[in-house]
């Protein structure tokens, strides 16, 4: 209003936003609120995490992560403080994901997880998935498995071609991390994508000793924790990195996922990062 005044009458202004103009000029002559001590110090620790979060934080998240760190605050006061910071959330788009035409080709494994997404140890079940990211007119295709005890991303390895290979170093990834000779008491849940149903793909479950688990027909829902960690992925990357090439796509994904299992924060773990998750809840006992 203050900008726009200059160019166009108070009058107009006030009518386009629905507030009188007696209103706004008691508005103009209302003394400022002084900030207390406490809004001073919950501000500046806003401010912090949002920065931190390259603006990808919401109030939700922020006031969990304040709170897991003994700052007592609540997602409402986190709210307003920030609309008088004026900053938000980058919101996330939501896309429909496509349904995928599954054929009778191939084997199809029982729903073992039934949407049950929680692990009581590590390496007992680990979910996984392929998306494609276009890039410079690039297609790259990104495969990543994670851990659900601590939803911890523990391989991501990128393609130009969602083969069985890209499988297979994904699964291998995972295991030199979490420094496996087989996965017999694994199960690895996947959707129904005709990779994942291959003959290869089950001599590689044979030889490896895991247990597929797979999800109903073309619903996302059965596999939901890594379409979520991949739509976060779509949305916060560009938030933290600049697209310049394909390379520096590549190392920039690794810092990507650095950053996911080491920094951000996930309601489910306590608003604690899955690394620290792990430290307190599987090490530390």
């Amino acid at each position: 209003m203050n900008t726009l005044r200059k160019e166009y009458p108070v009058t107009l202004l006030c009518k386009t936003i629905g507030v009188s103009t007696s209103g706004y000029y008691a508005y103009l002559k209302r003394p400022k609120k002084e900030l207390t001590d406490r809004d001073k110090k919950d501000i500046e620790a806003i401010k912090k995490l949002y920065k931190k979060s390259k603006g990808t934080y919401g109030a939700k998240r922020i006031a969990g992560e304040l709170r897991s760190n003994n700052h007592i605050i609540n997602h409402k006061r986190v709210d307003r403080l920030m609309k008088e910071l004026n900053i938000k959330s980058k919101i996330r788009q939501v896309k429909t994901k496509k349904e995928e035409k599954v054929n009778s080709a191939g084997f199809v494994y029982n729903n073992l997880l039934n949407r049950d997404f929680d692990a009581a140890f590590p390496n007992k079940k680990w979910v996984t998935d392929i998306t494609e990211l276009n890039v410079m007119n690039n297609k790259m295709y990104i495969s990543a498995l994670m851990d659900l005890f601590n939803r911890e991303i523990i391989s991501l390895v990128i393609s130009d071609s969602p083969n069985l290979e890209l499988i297979s170093d994904t699964i291998h990834q995972a295991m030199r991390k979490r420094n496996l000779k087989d996965l017999k008491d694994v199960i690895i849940h996947s959707d129904q994508g005709s990779v994942y149903r291959s003959y290869d793909h089950k001599k590689l479950s044979k030889k490896l000793k895991f247990t597929p688990s797979m999800s109903r027909k073309a619903n996302c829902w059965d596999n939901a924790v890594i379409e979520s960690f991949f739509s976060h992925l779509k949305t916060e990357f560009v938030c933290h990195y600049s697209i310049e090439s394909l390379e520096q796509v590549k190392n920039d994904l690794t810092k990507f996922v650095e950053y996911f299992n080491t920094e951000r924060s996930q309601k489910r773990l306590g608003y604690l990062n899955p690394t620290s998750y792990f430290e307190a809840h599987y090490l530390a006992v």
